[in-house]
């Protein structure tokens, strides 16, 4: 018996949906009286403009190429030091480049340089020894190894 008028609840709740959807249509299908100047703009222009105007403001991030590490500059260096990244597709727009990590750790901070090049500064807790530097875009993930040595 539960079942029964949870089943009719819900159909009903569906039905009322749907007189909402054909109501809310044929407000929109049915022409209106302008005001005086005003343009007549259907909801399709205005979706478009919306989505070509968002386009034209988001970064372009290609998702089809994965980003490469050539080089490391310095290779070797102290917990703490500034370094460049350096390879291919890193993103056109700071907003591709999603994170810099050092081992585990992330990047004290880091700043997209052009689609090869990218400066960070590593963390002032990094361990001794080999790490990965790792770089995450839009279009993949890349790693290249360099090692961390021992503060003076």
């Amino acid at each position: 018996m539960r079942v029964a008028t949870l089943l009719v609840i819900i159909m009903l709740s569906f039905e009322g949906l749907d007189l909402m959807w054909m109501a809310d249509a044929k407000a929109q299908s049915t022409p209106g009286t302008p005001q005086e100047g005003a343009a007549d703009v259907t909801t399709t222009e205005l979706l478009f403009v919306n989505s070509e105007q968002k386009l034209k403001e988001d970064p372009v991030c290609d998702s089809t190429f994965r980003p490469k590490i050539t080089k490391i500059e310095p290779d070797e260096f102290q917990a703490g030091a500034k370094v460049a990244i350096i390879g291919e597709n890193f993103g056109e727009k700071k907003e591709c480049l999603h994170s810099v990590t050092f081992g585990h750790e992330n990047a004290k901070d880091f700043m997209l340089k052009g689609n090869e090049r990218i400066e960070a500064t590593a963390p002032d807790n990094l361990s001794t020894g080999m790490i990965f530097v790792n770089v995450v875009t839009g279009g993949g993930a890349a790693r290249s190894a360099v090692l961390v040595m021992k503060k003076e």
